[in-house]
């Protein structure tokens, strides 16, 4: 199961880009290093609902955040082993972007 909450220009009203979309993004462009102090864009769903989203959502990986240049964010709640690997391995790959990690040590975090 892959539920897509948000993944484009901050939490526009229309349809959110697709999961390539977001790896491409993911690829060119720096994450905000301020998500590392909340959960590292990456975190074990909780839900805050009903019965029925707490089943539903049992077992997920919750994906989260923004960009560091551009107005673009992404939420997203995941249980496929696939798509958890190639996001954690993608997140993980822009944290050690050179641009990401100036961003980071001028914000310090």
């Amino acid at each position: 199961m892959l539920y897509i909450d948000a993944n484009g220009p901050e939490w526009s009203a229309s349809d959110p880009d697709n999961l390539p979309a977001l790896v491409k993004r993911l690829k060119s462009e720096p994450l905000d290093p301020i998500y590392e102090g909340i959960g590292n864009f990456i975190v074990p769903y909780r839900p805050s609902g009903t019965a029925g989203e707490t089943k539903r959502f049992k077992g997920c990986t919750h994906f989260f955040g923004h960009f560091a240049t551009s107005s673009y964010v992404f939420s997203l709640v995941t249980d496929e082993k696939t798509v958890i690997d190639s996001l954690t391995a993608e997140i993980r790959m822009n944290q050690c972007r050179p641009d990401y990690q100036k961003i980071k040590v001028n914000a310090k975090i």
